[in-house]
């Protein structure tokens, strides 16, 4: 029988027992259709995964029976964070779960001045949908740790959200000489952000604070990509260095 993995924020645990209720606990039960001696394993987010059997299900209560912990499992994945122009759309939903798939540890929605969708009262809405997003892609790919998605965030905003970054990358367009084989050739390690901007591209005074606060400029030479499929090719080279080291 398959064993399901089942995101659960907040976990909370006693004597060996794990208590679910309201969503999750009708995920498993009603969606999954998981029963008493069933395997289900919960992931934390954080990197620790509970293997578990259903013990009993009690009207809108689930509980289960702790098996064993894996702690904190070690992704062999480089620290990447993404900063990245929203996108208008669907495209933004499937550049979120391919993000998450090739191993994107925090999603930043970045706003350049280019930057054509606009966040009114409904921010909160959209980075709510990302995140269930990065939750179900990070369970279908196998990961356990579940990315953080930040609140849209002004590009002159993100320098909090990045300062565990030691290595800083911005595509652009106007760059000819250095490329990712030059940035990534060499894995140092680092946790790495990478910045793309809007389909407009990157205005002159964005890329000069860029480069203020450590970015280094990078082209993808002659190949013209859509806004969603960059940040992806940048991520396959990362992971491919990643794997090689």
């Amino acid at each position: 029988m398959e064993i399901r993995r089942v995101f659960v924020d907040k976990l909370k645990m006693k004597n060996g027992m794990v208590l679910l209720a309201g969503p999750t606990h009708k995920y498993i039960v009603g969606v999954l259709r998981k029963g008493p001696g069933d395997r289900v394993d919960i992931i934390d987010g954080k990197g620790y995964l509970y293997r578990s059997t259903i013990q009993s299900i009690k009207g809108k209560e689930l509980y289960l029976q702790v098996l064993d912990v894996v702690h904190k499992p070690q992704e062999k994945r480089a620290r990447v964070i993404l900063c990245v122009s929203p996108i208008k759309g669907p495209r933004m939903d499937w550049l979120v779960e391919k993000a998450t798939e090739l191993g994107a540890e925090k999603i930043v929605p970045t706003i350049f001045k280019r930057t054509l969708i606009k966040f009114n009262d409904n921010a909160t809405e959209k980075t709510e949908r990302w995140k269930r997003i990065g939750i179900e892609a990070s369970r279908q790919s196998g990961r356990f740790i579940i990315p953080e998605i930040a609140e849209p965030t002004p590009l002159r905003g993100i320098a909090d959200l990045i300062k565990d970054a030691g290595k800083r990358v911005v595509l652009y367009e106007k760059e000819r000489n250095t490329t990712l084989k030059d940035v990534f050739g060499t894995n140092t390690g680092d946790t790495t952000c990478i910045a793309i901007g809007p389909e407009g591209g990157i205005e002159e005074t964005e890329v000069e604070w860029l480069k203020e606060n450590g970015f280094t400029p990078c082209t993808l030479g002659e190949n013209i990509f859509r806004a969603e499929t960059t940040p992806l090719v940048v991520l396959s080279v990362i992971l491919y260095e990643s794997a090689r080291s």
